[in-house]
Formats: C-alpha cells, structure tokens, sequence
C-alpha cells in the first residue's frame, strides 16, 4: 500500500510522465509490486521555504512496514529523483515517511 504524495510549487508541464516514474521509483526503493504503489502529485501549489518561493518539495511517504534503516537511502533517491524531474535542489525537500499499523490501512473493503 506504498502512498506517494509529491507537494511542490513547481508545475509540471508532464505529469503523468513523473507520476509513472515516481510510481517505478516507489516500488523499486520499498521492494514492492507496483500493482499497490499510488502516487499523487499537487503541483504549483503556493509554497514557501526558507523565506523564499524557489522550487521546493515536500514529499509524504506511507508504507506498511517502512523500516527506520531504510528511510535514509529512500530519501537520497527521492530528492534525487525530484531533482532531476523537477530541478529541485535537495536542499529544498523535506520528505515525511509514516509507517502506520496494518489495522489502520483499509483497502479493498478490508484492512491488510
């Protein structure tokens, strides 16, 4: 149930293309079937970060299972990654990764 949320203040021209690729991305970096990975982008939203409205992300990452060891390496990839989609600078994106209880995810008329 991997959920991807790419908050940013830059607009994407393409977005279904970063979405494909955040979506491979995502899957590849958890170790998942893309089948459950969901991405979503809000793009050339309002932002500001240190006092200025340079590009700028801020990524939300749920995972079931989402480990602490692997957040560090996860992170790399990702402000890797919108860097080269977006040209935001990595200094510029806060990444926020939840691994909430499977009792507390729903899907398919269940939880897992």
């Amino acid at each position: 149930m991997p959920y991807l949320h790419i908050h940013t203040n830059v607009e994407i021209a393409d977005k279904q293309t970063l979405l494909r690729i955040a979506s491979s991305e995502t899957a590849a970096m958890l170790g998942k079937p893309e089948a459950y990975v969901m991405v979503q982008i809000s793009d050339a939203s309002p932002m500001l970060f240190a006092g200025t409205d340079a590009p700028l992300a801020f990524v939300e990452l749920k995972s079931l299972g989402l480990n602490t060891t692997q957040t560090e390496a996860i992170s790399l990839r990702l402000c890797a990654l919108l860097s080269r989609e977006l040209g935001v600078d990595a200094a510029r994106i806060y990444i926020e990764f939840a691994a909430p209880e499977r009792a507390m995810f729903g899907w398919d008329g269940g939880t897992f």
